[in-house]
């Protein structure tokens, strides 16, 4: 098949594209002018210069695709709003909308289970059919809820979409941020305290998601959505495995959200000063306040997809993290 894809350089998208290339798949990729393109070249990917927020940059690429892919999304949490903006809300726009005027048969649509704002309070695992929570916490939140509706607004014109919502993705290669940072920085025991610590969270090793969507590709149903989301552990719980592995001890100090919050805006200057970023950043604290927990059996069952549990997961990320 070919295949378009936008976000063929993150994390998520190195990695599908490495995937469907040992398929056998033309992929076709768009690109900043400022992105790395070697290692997608080094494996056939052809790229197209250009930019969510430009539609007529992606009609070469796109035209006589069999599948758009669109992985591309604004993740930096610290980003300003309106970067944010352009990218998950307008950027999806012009993807959809330009693949519903090219007439591509196919459309997978990469979300994040972000645009429910969390999971119900009493720590219940949310689904597919789980009602938003509002307000949403974060920018993030907001923009690919938006980002969502635009696309489905071409769905409901014709365009076949299916969608896919990872919950925190972890895994080998890299990244330093995202999951991944998270899991170091517990590893190094650097965090002096544990916010949120019985709050709940979904975690998706790289690969199992990578599979998953491969899978959409053969047995997704159009206009259907599919949690991808795995084991769920509190953050104590969390934390606790990263120790057994060799990892920092458990913080044995736990604070509450509103202190957390003022000691991140008067310590965020001082971090800056530095160079580092803050361990966390003061808006995600707003998404800490809420449970993360998503429950993917339909993926499982429609799929016949089997996420590693994080037991199997978690080993071999910490080695590579070390490693690096």
């Amino acid at each position: 098949m070919r295949i378009f894809l936008t976000g063929a350089t993150g994390y998520i998208g190195r990695a599908l594209c490495l995937r469907l290339r040992t398929e056998g798949h033309e992929l076709r990729a768009l690109v900043r002018p400022t992105s790395r393109v070697g290692a997608l070249a080094g494996i056939g990917v052809a790229t197209f210069v250009g930019d969510l927020a430009d539609r007529a940059s992606m009609r070469e690429a796109m035209s006589g695709a069999d599948w758009v892919i669109h992985a591309g999304a604004e993740l930096d949490l610290e980003a300003a709003a309106g970067r944010m903006e352009r990218a998950n809300v307008q950027g999806s726009e012009n993807v959809a909308s330009l693949a519903w005027k090219l007439g591509v048969p196919r459309f997978l649509s990469v979300s994040s289970i972000a645009r429910w704002g969390g999971s119900p309070d009493d720590g219940a695992p949310a689904t597919e059919e789980t009602p938003q929570r509002l307000p949403l916490p974060t920018v993030y939140s907001r923009t690919k809820a938006a980002g969502e509706e635009a696309i489905q607004a071409f769905a409901a014109r014709g365009l076949q979409v299916v969608t896919v919502y990872p919950s925190l993705v972890y895994g080998a290669p890299g990244k330093r941020r995202g999951a991944n940072a998270l899991l170091r920085q517990l590893d190094l025991g650097r965090f002096p305290a544990l916010i949120g610590a019985d709050r709940k969270s979904s975690w998706i090793h790289l690969d199992d998601l990578v599979e998953g969507m491969v899978r959409l590709l053969d047995r997704g149903r159009p206009g259907r959505g599919y949690l991808m989301t795995g084991d769920i552990v509190t953050t104590r719980e969390l934390a606790a495995r990263v120790a057994a592995l060799g990892g920092a001890p458990v913080p044995r100090r736990e604070v509450s959200l509103p202190l957390a919050r003022m000691a991140l805006r008067l310590a965020a200057p001082f971090y800056r000063l530095g160079g580092r970023r803050p361990p966390i950043p003061v808006e995600q604290l707003a998404s800490l306040e809420r449970h993360w927990a998503f429950d993917d059996a339909r993926a499982r069952a429609e799929l016949d997809w089997r996420p590693r549990p994080l037991a199997e997961g978690l080993p071999p990320t910490l080695d590579h993290l070390r490693s690096t």
